[in-house]
This record gives structure tokens, sequence and C-alpha cells, in this order.
């Protein structure tokens, strides 16, 4: 018998077989799949980006500038990074400062501490981002009627998110 699937079977894509063992075969196709998902996304951002008018901006940049604008509430460094799932506060800090430089944020000190918040120039970019993702995403997957299934994907992967954070609190202990 061989150990082909028939055309009817499902076949697992994987990237790195050496870590596809017979219980972690699906674990390594879904990270295989997000790797791929990861990488269009942040092409698309920096696509989408750039016909905004700033090729400039990385995808953190982006991330960075639309979570500054969500609900057009000033926010610190450690808040955007904390929202993010993002360990490393430099790399956020040194985006706020690309950002600011391209006069999309602009800080205010309160206290101790620094709040970000979008100048006209970065709300401008944040909408005509937008209506360019509108355009040339939203309608698509509109059409294919994906809207419920996105959301529970997006619920599955914030919920495996804090399996790998588990798993990466237990490595660090081994």
């Amino acid at each position: 018998m061989s150990d082909e699937p028939t055309p009817s079977q499902h076949m697992p894509i994987v990237s790195s077989s050496h870590l596809a063992s017979e219980d972690a075969m699906a674990l390594s196709e879904f990270e295989y799949a997000l790797t791929m998902m990861n990488n269009a996304f942040q092409r698309w951002m920096q696509s989408c980006s750039s016909t905004s008018g700033m090729p400039e901006l990385s995808p953190l940049d982006i991330l960075v500038v639309h979570n500054i604008y969500h609900r057009n509430r000033p926010k610190r460094i450690a808040d955007v990074a904390f929202t993010l799932n993002i360990d490393d506060l430099h790399t956020v800090s040194y985006s706020v400062r690309k950002l600011a430089k391209f006069e999309l944020v602009e800080g205010t000190r309160q206290g101790k501490d620094t709040f970000y918040g979008v100048t006209d120039k970065g709300a401008e970019f944040c909408n005509q981002y937008r209506d360019v993702r509108e355009q040339c995403l939203v309608d698509a997957l509109k059409r294919m009627n994906l809207n419920d299934q996105l959301g529970e994907v997006a619920t599955m992967m914030r919920t495996l998110s804090g399996f790998y954070d588990q798993a990466s609190r237990a490595v660090r202990s081994l």
C-alpha cells in the first residue's frame, strides 16, 4: 500500500519537513501558512502605503501609525507595543521617531510620559490608506463572502497567539 495521498486526500504543505513530525504535521502546515500570510500581508501594507503617498514606511511603521490613529486618542510607546504584542520597545520607539520625522505623528509631554497622536498629515495618510484598502482588498473579500469566516479565523489566531506566548515563556525555563 502506498503512502502517497490520493487526489481527494489532504496533502500537507510545510516548509520544514524536519519539524513536521506525525504529531506536529498540522502545526507545521499552519506555521508555513502563517509565514506566507505574514509576508503577503507585509507586502500588501507596503504597496498600500506607497499608493497612499508614503513609500518610505516599513510594515511596522504602518502598524504603529494606524494604532496611534485608532480612536483618535494619543498613546504612549508602551501602549502601542503592548497592543501590537511587541516586546522590543526600541523598535516601536524608532518607528515613532521615523513617523515624527515624516510629520505623521507628534508627541505631547504629560508628566513623565510622552503621548503620541497623528498630525493632520498622519490622519490624511491613514484615511487614504483606508480608501485604497477598501477599493483593492475589502471589495474583493466582500464579493467572496468571507467576512464571517475571517472573524472566526481572527478569533482562532488570537487564541493561538496565547499558546505561542505561553510556549515562549516555557522554553525560557528549559
